[in-house]
């Protein structure tokens, strides 16, 4: 799909998003792989709002907080984000082996 098509979502709050349409991932990957700062700044918002991020989303993250043309309060966002999806997600693999273990 389009990414300019994905990205028009963005400018409306997540929890008023439709995911039967398309899956909020989707969008968001579309947002955060923009290159000005204006789709991405939107797309770290719908994931503060709770949209759902997987690996490809985290490392998406990873190049915002590496551009230094954004601006510092977008970077510190997703970093923010990036270190509570890694946190979250080392905790559940560690439950993983856990019960691999037993």
């Amino acid at each position: 799909m389009d990414p300019r098509t994905l990205i028009i979502n963005l400018e409306y709050p997540y929890t008023e998003h439709d995911s039967s349409e398309v899956p909020a991932l989707n969008v968001v990957l579309a947002g955060l792989g923009w290159e000005t700062e204006y789709w991405p700044s939107l797309a770290v918002a719908w994931i503060e709002q709770g949209a759902p991020i997987d690996k490809e989303a985290k490392e998406a993250l990873d190049l915002i907080v590496e551009k230094k043309q954004f601006p510092q309060s977008l970077r510190h966002r997703a970093f923010a984000l990036v270190r509570r999806w890694e946190q979250e997600n080392a905790s559940s693999e560690a439950l993983s082996f856990v019960s691999k273990s037993d």
